[in-house]
């Protein structure tokens, strides 16, 4: 077994991923900003440098800062798994937002040998990534369909680092061959297509039934998923760099993927126990939807329905803009609360009542950004398409007012980083606990993202008193449960508040396993699930 490497702990600092989550936010807000100022140039051919600066501000800035510092809170849910080293990790971030600023100034001013250099420092900072990642899911046991899409998603980052560092040095030595545009689309699409996807599409059958309170997907779209990606994007990168006949084979592999993914999100969508959707899985549903479109308008492309450069604009702004951009807002509103609250609450959890996540947001603000967000990236689709640089400016407004919102969305949650210190003050008593006051006391052990005890969720299975000893007998809603190594911290601190408890033993069992069936949805329950 590899051990864990320097700076690993078996609880990630929350401030990791924010630190990534931050970054990436400012990068989206800077991107939004842009479309407007940059309505001329996009009114014109996609080859042009600051909008080749625009794109990697999305692509780098954005989408794999994003990626990056959700998976190091994500993956050691999903994987059940630490991550190997904390401290590269840091030592990563700061390798890839130089490097990443870096690039796009040169993109922008269109001096090459310093993006080289700057380049090469992304190369180094994704190196450090994939070597963390690679240490991690080493001790992994079990091979599961997110486990497997992991590995292919990284797989697709490395050669698309490999892809773009050769790309770089191109544009000073001239040494590739073929012609550059269709080289151009092949490492778009190895980076869209083997990297973004598998991730996106892995992490979302182990995440989304967490969120919405929904079983666990199953079935064919597992394996249409992934051997649509692992033989389709190879295809289409293939024909793409110089065997044409191949793209529109590959083309259908992936979109296969793409209509199985959607198949299992739905199901989700239907199934699930919580009945109202929060803003933040309003935008993960919307962007599945977004990518229906894009899928649509990429088969069109591979099958020359359309061509040319203005529907490949509107095919991108879909598919960067639509689907993973609205899908990676709606995780943000997820996982930037529960980190912020992880960090600022959960030491008092237990010992004082503590807000929920939702009391953390800004519903106003998250809304407000639903409606300019989704709104944008359709209209600038439309716009690019038409190629009408005031429609384009118009469009690019709204998006721009609308990565405003989610940017003062995600400024309202950070407020709550300086913690309260105020605690409770907890009498002592000899008397005999009951069954009762522990059952009281659990109550007020809330789940975060829900609001709701662990009692009404139906997480406690059994409570043993014995001249003060308790044991509480209990499970989580998932293995990889975010709060798992911290719950049982939790139980103790309320308990022990029980006059005459002494001691307190949490046991957490898998078996049975927990279901949504066992929330007891009383009417309080579904107004809290609302």
């Amino acid at each position: 077994m590899i051990p864990p490497g320097p700076g690993a702990r078996s609880v990630l600092s929350p401030s990791l991923p924010l630190s990534y989550l931050v970054a990436a936010a400012a990068a989206f807000a800077l991107a939004c900003a842009g479309v407007p100022a940059l309505a001329g140039e996009l009114a014109g051919h996609y080859y042009h440098p600051r909008l080749v600066a625009l794109t990697h501000t999305v692509a780098l800035g954005w989408i794999t800062l994003s990626i990056m510092g959700a998976s190091y809170q994500l993956i050691p849910i999903v994987l059940e798994r630490p991550i190997w080293s904390e401290r590269l990790a840091r030592w990563q971030f700061w390798f890839m937002v130089v490097g990443i600023a870096g690039m796009v100034a040169h993109f922008y001013i269109g001096r090459w040998p310093g993006l080289l250099m700057a380049a090469v420092m992304v190369g180094a900072g994704t190196g450090m990534h994939l070597v963390n990642a690679a240490l991690t899911l080493g001790r992994v046991k079990r091979w599961s369909f997110t486990a497997r899409l992991i590995v292919m998603s990284y797989t697709g980052l490395g050669l698309t680092v490999v892809f773009g560092l050769l790309l770089s040095a191109d544009r000073i030595f001239k040494f590739l061959p073929g012609d550059f545009f269709p080289t151009l689309h092949a490492h778009f699409h190895l980076a869209l297509l083997g990297w973004v996807a598998p991730m996106v599409m892995g992490v979302a059958a182990r995440v989304y039934p967490m969120f919405m309170l929904a079983p666990e997907p199953s079935g064919w779209p597992e394996r249409v998923q992934f051997w649509g990606l692992a033989l389709g994007v190879p295809v289409v990168v293939a024909g793409l760099l110089g065997a044409p006949a191949l793209v529109a084979p590959g083309a259908v592999a992936v979109a296969a993927a793409a209509a199985a993914h959607l198949t299992w999100v739905s199901r989700m969508a239907r199934n699930r126990k919580r009945p109202a959707l929060d803003w933040g899985l309003r935008f993960v549903l919307t962007g599945s939807a977004f990518l229906i479109a894009a899928g649509a308008m990429g088969l069109g492309l591979a099958f020359d329905v359309f061509s040319g450069p203005r529907a490949a604009f509107a095919y991108a702004v879909l598919a960067l803009g639509g689907w993973v951009s609205l899908t990676i807002v709606g995780m943000m509103l997820k996982i930037v609360p529960f980190l912020v609250w992880y960090r600022v609450y959960s030491p008092q959890a237990g010992r004082a009542p503590v807000p929920t996540l939702a009391q953390l947001g800004w519903p106003a603000a998250e809304g407000l950004a639903y409606w300019l967000l989704t709104g944008g990236v359709a209209g600038l689709s439309a716009a690019l398409g038409a190629g009408d640089a005031r429609l384009i400016g118009a469009a690019g407004a709204v998006l721009a007012a609308g990565g405003f919102c989610f940017a003062a969305t995600l400024a309202r949650v950070l407020h709550h980083m300086i913690p309260s210190t105020r605690l409770p003050v907890i009498a002592g008593s000899s008397d005999q606990p009951t069954r009762e006051q522990v059952l009281d006391a659990l109550g007020g052990v809330l789940d975060p993202e829900l609001g709701m005890s662990v009692v009404e969720l139906g997480l406690v299975y059994g409570i043993e008193i014995m001249q003060g000893a308790v044991t509480i007998t209990m499970t989580l809603t998932a293995p990889g449960c975010p709060v798992h190594d911290i719950m049982p911290d939790w139980i103790r601190r309320a308990v022990m508040a029980v006059p005459g408890v002494e001691s307190v033993d949490v046991r957490i069992t898998f078996d049975p396993p927990w279901t949504p069936d066992r929330i007891k949805l009383s009417p309080r329950n579904r107004a809290l699930l609302n």
